[in-house]
């Protein structure tokens, strides 16, 4: 079995997130996830005040404790997808790795009958 074009890709890519290292592709990804998530539900929780163009409501929800618990509960999710992530991708490319590799060892084998044969 050969792997496609989609495959070889998601390998490679992969394989430079892992240079990087795991808790930096987990705290960077689930941080800006939560602060994301963080910013546009308080935005649409202050839709009302947003369409009347009531910007004090804004200037003063962002420096809240309510919007910092927001941030620190989105911001913990974001690190468990993240994680989860990180887990699933690196099973994955594990995988793919260990077909390419016998794809490579199968390929190997027939050219050396090949060569043994001529």
């Amino acid at each position: 079995m050969h792997l496609n074009k989609e495959e070889k890709r998601f390998i490679s890519r992969w394989a430079r997130a892992k240079e990087r290292g795991q808790w930096h592709y987990i705290l960077t990804r689930g941080l800006l996830w939560g602060a994301m998530v963080s910013v546009f539900s308080y935005l649409f929780q202050s839709w009302d005040a947003l369409k009347a163009w009531n910007t004090t409501v804004l200037a003063d929800g962002f420096s809240s404790s309510d919007f910092l618990v927001r941030l620190l509960i989105y911001s913990t999710i974001g690190l468990g997808i993240y994680a989860y992530h990180w887990n699933f991708n690196t099973k994955r490319y594990n995988q793919l790795k260990n077909i390419e590799r016998h794809s490579q060892a199968v390929t190997n084998t027939a050219k050396s009958y090949s060569e043994a044969a001529n």
